[in-house]
């Protein structure tokens, strides 16, 4: 009597190229028109080219805000302001990551203050601090940008150096020290292709983060009333009492949720896939 076959799970791919594809297209979009935003909108930023809370038309495509100035304008312009705040604070967190995780393996003196700053950092609750440093420094982009990246990096710094520190065990780092390789070359031969990885994956969860923090302390109205972003058009459409009395609210504060939403999802997509990429366990999974 032959044994039977056990019944076997149907399995989903995790990586999903439509999605991939749709979310690489939806950020390489965004990039290239606030690269381009001067060059697209119909008029300057923060012009006064019409009257106020008029309805979208074929002069101004998404309408006006209540001070009449284009709002298709502004969202264009806004889109540099907000992506450029996230990926420099991105940028700028993901470097300390990486430099506090290896030097508190690699260079010993360093070993416990760093530490101690590390978990220091973890303990403060990053909302409060970065409204009262925006608070006491003005709204500016660097403060801002400044404030993020200071606040984001301990929790990855601390994934960097078990990744660092597992590294330099292994048996060809010890036989390239052998060999007499230098520090330097260990590092960048071995260390380095281990920890790279981590480090996109901290940018582009920083990136999707600083993003959405930029129009929160924009909301709260910490933000820069001088510079157009996704974060400072959805405090004026807040502030203005008669937005939701008729329907200025679709044109006005829809079109910036909506592109914030677009790219915080289009950045999850990405770094879920990248993931999955890294770790061929997960593309597949039993459901």
């Amino acid at each position: 009597m032959s044994a039977v076959a056990p019944l076997a799970l149907p399995r989903r791919r995790l990586w999903r190229p439509t999605a991939s594809l749709l979310a690489a297209g939806v950020l390489a979009g965004t990039v290239l028109v606030a690269l381009v935003a001067g060059a697209l909108a119909p008029y300057p930023p923060r012009a006064i080219v019409g009257a106020p809370i008029e309805a979208p038309s074929g002069a101004h495509r998404l309408g006006t805000n209540d001070l009449g100035q284009d709002l298709l304008s502004l969202l264009l312009h806004g889109a540099r302001r907000s992506l450029a705040v996230g990926f420099l604070a991105a940028s700028c967190s993901t470097l300390l990551s990486a430099a506090v995780g290896t030097l508190s393996v690699l260079w010993r003196p360093a070993r416990l203050p760093l530490l101690a700053a590390t978990e220091g950092l973890m303990a403060i609750p990053n909302l409060p601090v970065i409204v009262l440093i925006v608070s006491l420094l003005g709204p500016g982009p660097t403060q801002l940008v400044a404030a993020l990246a200071v606040l984001s990096w301990p929790a990855f710094a601390r994934v960097v150096r078990t990744q660092v520190a597992g590294a330099i065990q292994r048996d060809y780092v010890e036989a390239a020290r052998a060999l007499g390789a230098t520090e330097m070359r260990v590092f960048r031969a071995c260390v380095l292709p281990e920890i790279l990885p981590v480090l996109w994956t901290k940018f582009l969860l920083t990136l999707r983060w600083a993003i959405v923090m930029e129009a929160v302390l924009a909301l709260m109205g910490l933000g820069d009333p001088t510079q157009p972003s996704w974060g400072m058009i959805l405090q004026t459409a807040f502030a203005y009492p008669l937005l939701f009395v008729g329907t200025a609210w679709a044109w006005w504060a829809l079109p910036p949720a909506l592109a914030i939403a677009a790219v915080t999802l289009a950045l999850a997509i990405i770094g879920q896939d990248f993931e999955a990429w890294l770790n061929p366990g997960l593309r597949q999974r039993a459901v």
